[in-house]
């Protein structure tokens, strides 16, 4: 039987514990480790990691039976080359399940060089919950830790500025650190807990808003018994994620002097204003994602691979984005097409299969946060409606009236955007343009643009009867 990886046979120096990490899942090990484990190698960073499970039924125990050593594996195009890059990351010092031994996270809180809290606790784990957080009693929820951690070492170092903490999250939600910090605060004034405590929080704690980028699939099943044969070692955390990455953070430069990401030569910015790389990559990225999935699946496609690489789409696609998205968005075009050039990179990722129905679910709530912007914004410069979101909108349109042989919507959509097509003809499509359009989710920004009721029924006529092809070509020449 195959020898599992641990520090037997990958010895690793012993560094100290610089960092507080929430969460034991793939992402935060295949993204935040890895470029922790690049500052040992790069800088005198000279740090390890504590991991603690965020949750009950968590996997921190069986972690930490391979002393917290795993196998990153990267796949994709840099460069326009396929790449793979392989190594292992020993960053991981000690695993803590909080809620069988409640006392070692508190012991860790107490940590002078333990300075900094890193997360990704998922969507779900920055909320409030009403429960009462002392330090007898493991707290259920994430900001409750939290709050326990900090009374921990404020009361450990009498409150000094200099005992505060960096605080960043990599959760999937807007101002995700200036949240996480709101309801810390409110969970301390709504016990009762000393101002002194609340100043102290408010004072030497910097909470950072992030934004993270890198596609991590995970255990990669059909890959692992080849690499662990290659590898010479069994390893039940292998983890898989693409080469590109992206790393946004916002707030107090001070973090430099404990984690000094800025020295690396990776795709991590700093930056006092999110909101523009947000806007960035919800607009082109996720943008384009809308946009060509009814393109796609209309065309006889079934991955987003297969789309960007068929030369009718892709010119629609890139078209699309230079002339309606890339206006709307506050960069300079030379970082716009570097940016794009990135994301088609992504898209064509021979390693990781997307599947468009995968991505198809809620389209019409997808494209009012990440194409309908750009459309406004074309209309409201040019005084004209955008030519590809609407080609893009009335096949989507198409797609939302396309049944399973059950009878069933082929696409999954809320009930309220399904009923615009109660009576859906490809020939008639009026009706349900009308009806969509009013939907209150767009907040009338679309049924404000003049005609636009008119030219979506145009082009779904005209996708009837000729089909996706022939009336994309039609619209090329027009």
């Amino acid at each position: 039987m195959m020898e599992s990886l641990n520090r037997q046979n990958h010895p690793r120096p012993q560094r100290p514990v610089r960092i507080l990490q929430f969460g034991e899942g793939n992402f935060l090990r295949a993204f935040v480790d890895d470029f922790i484990s690049q500052l040992n190698e790069k800088t005198d960073f000279n740090g390890s990691v504590c991991v603690v499970q965020p949750r009950p039924h968590g996997r921190v125990k069986s972690l930490m039976e391979q002393d917290g050593l795993y196998t990153l594996l990267l796949e994709g195009k840099k460069e326009g080359r396929a790449t793979r890059e392989m190594r292992i990351i020993d960053v991981i010092e000690q695993g803590i399940d909080p809620y069988t031994d409640y006392p070692a996270l508190l012991q860790r809180a107490a940590d002078p060089q333990c300075r900094v809290i890193i997360s990704n606790t998922t969507e779900a784990g920055i909320t409030y919950t009403d429960e009462l957080v002392t330090l007898d009693v493991c707290p259920q929820s994430f900001p409750g830790k939290v709050l326990a951690v900090l009374k921990h070492r404020f009361q450990t170092f009498n409150g000094t500025l200099e005992s505060g903490m960096d605080l960043v999250c990599c959760e999937l939600i807007e101002r995700n650190g200036d949240t996480l910090k709101e309801i810390v605060c409110r969970k301390a004034r709504e016990q009762g807990e000393p101002q002194a405590f609340l100043d102290w929080i408010e004072n030497a704690n910097r909470f950072y808003n992030t934004l993270v980028d890198r596609i991590v699939p995970g255990y990669p099943k059909a890959q692992a018994a080849a690499l662990e044969d290659q590898l010479g070692y069994h390893d039940a955390y292998l983890v898989k994620g693409e080469i590109y990455h992206s790393w946004v953070i916002q707030g107090d430069p001070v973090l430099h002097s404990v984690l000094p990401l800025d020295q690396l030569n990776q795709n991590i910015i700093f930056t006092d204003d999110l909101a523009p790389y947000r806007d960035r990559k919800v607009a082109i990225l996720n943008g384009a994602h809308t946009a060509m999935v009814p393109l796609g699946l209309l065309g006889g496609l079934e991955t987003v691979k297969e789309t960007v690489e068929d030369p009718q789409i892709r010119r629609f696609l890139e078209a699309f984005l230079k002339e309606e998205v890339w206006p709307s968005l506050n960069f300079s075009e030379s970082e716009l097409v570097a940016f794009t050039h990135d994301v088609f990179e992504r898209f064509e990722n021979p390693d990781i299969r997307h599947e468009l129905m995968s991505i198809s679910l809620n389209s019409i709530a997808k494209f009012n946060t990440r194409d309908l912007p750009a459309m406004r914004h074309y209309y409201d410069t040019h005084k004209a409606l955008a030519p590809h979101a609407c080609f893009s909108l009335a096949a989507l349109i198409v797609l939302l009236g396309q049944r399973k042989s059950d009878g069933t919507p082929l696409i999954s959509e809320s009930p309220e955007v399904l009923a615009c097509w109660q009576d859906w003809d490809e020939n008639q499509p009026q009706a349900t343009v009308d009806a969509l359009i009013q939907l209150p989710l767009w907040e009338g920004q679309l049924a404000s643009m003049d005609n636009i009721a008119e030219r979506l029924v145009q082009i779904i006529h005209s996708i009837a009867t000729l089909g996706l092809r022939d009336a994309l070509k039609k619209e090329e020449n027009a």
